[in-house]
């Protein structure tokens, strides 16, 4: 199943169809970028909008979720729109991500702004998705990247975490496995994506209007949610970092391995540590994602085994593709 092939399928045109491909040597015409505007026009038609296509509805179904979700206005978190233009605080725990594309500045190198647009915007797309898909709430898009929220009053927080984890490692596959290959094919290297995630519980987290007027939004002040972002910007390539909170929540330590600086130290004896998140075998182990028999990562759900597949054949498979050789 890939669940992400109309937002893969929409990039591979726009880069195909780049005027750029063929007319490096005597540079763009006017006639010519214009033509290349209204292609793209009408192929970011082609994204998945509020229309689930068939394989994305079988998905949610498969994960026991509505096959249509109720997009929120971005920083509109549903159980805390009461707090718009107040002078209200209200303490309440949450779970907040930031996930970017690193070096996606490279496109532009190899694009016109117009495919670089749509490549981003199809990205952008895709996540927003996937953070629907898992109860997440989309808070602002910024640039090639986006700051959520995962969680509220009517969730309980283990799952909520479950959740924002899902998600974010759903984005990280779209991107290393789907996208990856092909702008590599292209020229465009080392394009992944970072992602940090951390959870404050209700003392630790003010819901506010920040603002004035109109210019402001309902957030969050809390030390969790500044956090994540700085452990987004110490993952690794394709990396997820998540925070102690998420760690003692999900009480899986297989997941997780701490990396050797904390992430905060309070000044009083106390550090608050960060840790890698193994996303991969999240996805395996909790039947989102199988390795086919190249040992190759693909989504999926609900997948039956193969009756008639000896489970010898599985060994040379196994033995290239850890993490997943010799776990218990």
């Amino acid at each position: 199943m890939n669940l992400f092939e109309d937002y893969k399928n929409v990039i591979k045109k726009a880069v195909e169809n780049d005027p750029t491909k063929s007319n490096k040597i005597y540079g763009l015409s006017e006639p010519m970028l214009e033509s290349n505007r209204e292609y793209l026009k009408l192929l970011r038609n082609e994204l998945p909008g509020r229309e689930l296509s068939r394989e994305m509805k079988l998905f949610a179904k498969g994960m026991g979720v509505k096959e249509t979700f109720d997009y929120q206005p971005l920083g509109s978190h549903p159980d805390f729109t009461y707090l718009k233009a107040t002078d209200l605080v209200e303490e309440h725990w949450i779970i907040s991500g930031f996930i970017d594309v690193k070096k996606s500045t490279k496109l532009f190198n190899n694009f016109t702004k117009g495919t670089v647009r749509l490549i981003t915007e199809s990205i952008i797309r895709a996540s927003i998705f996937a953070v629907n898909l898992c109860g997440g709430y989309v808070h602002r898009i910024q640039g090639d990247g986006l700051m959520v929220y995962f969680g509220g009053k009517n969730i309980e927080k283990l799952k909520a975490v479950e959740d924002a984890l899902k998600s974010f490692s759903m984005i990280s596959y779209f991107v290393k496995n789907d996208l990856k290959d092909f702008f590599e094919d292209n020229g465009i290297q080392d394009i992944h994506t970072r992602a940090g995630l951390d959870l404050g519980h209700s003392k630790q987290v003010d819901w506010f209007y920040s603002g004035i007027g109109e210019s402001g939004e309902v957030t969050t002040c809390s030390l969790h949610t500044s956090l994540a972002p700085k452990m987004q910007s110490n993952a690794k390539n394709s990396g997820i970092v998540v925070g102690h909170n998420v760690t003692t929540q999900l009480r899986k330590d297989k997941y997780f391995e701490q990396r050797s600086k904390e992430i905060h130290d309070y000044e009083d004896g106390r550090k608050y540590y960060q840790y890698n998140f193994d996303w991969e075998r999240y996805l395996v182990d909790n039947n989102l994602a199988v390795q086919n028999d190249m040992g190759v990562l693909v989504l999926t759900i609900n997948t039956l085994p193969d009756p008639n597949r000896n489970s010898r054949d599985l060994y040379p498979i196994a033995s290239k593709s850890k993490p997943y050789f010799n776990y218990d």
